[in-house]
């Protein structure tokens, strides 16, 4: 990438990261959380654009960095979940349609049919609470296999302990997915 763009990007990502550090310490959970899916959707574009080992040690970095702060938010929820105990958060009931999963990022979706195995009977169900914008996600392969997966990085998740059927949308087939990204 032209390194005066890429520098671009990178600064966008690093204000972002101020201002989710700010967010971190006034306690504002869904609106940090709100800026760090913000600045991964800017590093997930970023990351196919790297060239070169500068830039690639950048985008590690700058992944690192995020990480660091996804640990700090998620702390300061179960410090307000915990304390709260009323109920609180609200949970979106997202309704997850074709048109719905278009908007998800190509990149998010790239990655889901890749974990999808090229399986073309298996079938992905999206998380319906949160924001929408990086769903966790299952999915049930033909031989009756389900594995759950994290939104935010794509790795399998433990066995869900029942509460997660309860949460997913109704499901979309391979060729649904392949058929939004070609």
């Amino acid at each position: 990438m032209e390194p005066t763009k890429f520098r671009e990007s990178r600064l966008a990502i690093n204000r972002l990261c101020e201002q989710m550090d700010q967010l971190i310490e006034q306690k504002e959970v869904d609106e940090s959380r709100a800026c760090f899916d913000q600045a991964f959707g800017e590093l997930d574009e970023l990351r196919p654009k790297a060239s070169g080992d500068i830039q690639e040690r950048s985008v590690k970095n700058l992944a690192m960095k995020l990480k660091g702060m996804e640990s700090r938010i998620s702390k300061l929820k179960n410090k307000g979940t915990a304390s709260s105990g009323s109920g609180s958060r609200v949970k979106n009931n997202i309704e997850w349609d074709i048109d719905r999963v278009a908007k998800l990022s190509k990149t998010f979706l790239e990655k889901v049919l890749k974990n999808m195995a090229g399986d073309l009977e298996s079938k992905v169900l999206f998380g319906t609470t949160g924001k929408g914008i990086r769903p966790n996600y299952q999915i049930a392969f033909k031989d009756g296999q389900i594995v759950s997966f994290t939104g935010s990085g794509h790795k399998p998740k433990a066995d869900p302990k029942g509460q997660a059927a309860k949460n997913l949308s109704s499901p979309f087939a391979f060729q649904e997915i392949n058929g939004i990204l070609n």
